[in-house]
């Protein structure tokens, strides 16, 4: 699947740093193919094109896709999460990297960690443009359960559970404890743990978000995302699953990421 590109979400031409940033910002580049001393292209495309100039590469797992062998001819990016550091002047990104064939195939493809120099002492930062794209995230959680609490359908849809619904993109993970119809917790972890959770990987939500429908039963299927826990609930409120994703998709499509 290509990534969400668009001129509105394309990392500018003037990005230094961290503070210029957002999840879903994406890059494209046109890379040469791959030759047996070179190894992947993808890789050598990751190294010679940081998000920003000084980005320093912090990690990378790097897969095959379904079309391992063919030529690569573009590798596309898109920026998965923001994470500022406990430390002055710089912060963490996350990127989905894959490197495309010539009908948009997926041939290689690398989550990558990125440490990125910033301009100022970055502290996490709850403006709707940051969290409405930060799925997983208790400031999106919290964004989240503020729009469901005027959703009438969802409260209804909700009326008789009595639990908690896990939300998990990648290694985040935020619990929504529901009860008598609303949200009255938004928390990294409740007491009791999830009656069940909603997982993707980052990219997935990303995907989802960017997404002109809400076509996350089709994406279910083809294993882009999962539900573990108690399959009972998940079953019995997932019309309620459906309404937190249209929220979400609207919150996002609301927050174009552009710095």
């Amino acid at each position: 699947m290509s990534a969400p590109d668009n001129a509105a979400n394309r990392i500018p031409p003037g990005a230094r740093g961290f503070d210029d940033l957002r999840v879903g910002m994406v890059t494209g580049v046109g890379v040469p193919p791959a030759s047996e001393v070179a190894g992947p292209s993808l890789l050598s495309a990751i190294t010679q094109a940081p998000p920003v100039p000084d980005a320093v590469m912090a990690g990378v797992r790097w897969e095959q896709g379904p079309r391992a062998g063919a030529a690569g001819v573009r590798a596309e990016g898109v920026l998965t999460r923001w994470k500022p550091a406990r430390k002055r002047g710089s912060g963490r990104l996350h990127q989905d990297v894959r490197l495309l064939d010539a009908g948009g195939q997926v041939v290689e493809s690398a989550f990558v960690v990125w440490d990125v120099p910033a301009g100022t002492d970055v502290r996490d930062d709850e403006s709707a443009s940051r969290v409405a794209w930060d799925v997983g995230s208790v400031a999106w959680g919290r964004h989240l359960a503020a729009a469901l609490a005027d959703n009438e359908a969802f409260a209804s849809a909700v009326q008789t559970f009595d639990g908690s619904v896990g939300i998990r993109a990648g290694e985040e993970q935020v619990e929504f404890r529901i009860y008598r119809g609303s949200v009255v917790e938004v928390a990294k972890k409740s007491l009791e743990g999830p009656t069940f959770t909603v997982g993707g990987s980052e990219r997935a939500w990303i995907d989802l978000l960017s997404s002109t429908k809400n076509d996350f039963v089709n994406r279910t299927q083809n294993n882009h995302f999962r539900s573990t826990g108690n399959n009972f609930q998940y079953l019995r409120i997932f019309k309620a699953i459906m309404l937190m994703i249209d929220e979400a998709q609207l919150a996002a499509a609301k927050e174009v990421p552009s710095a």
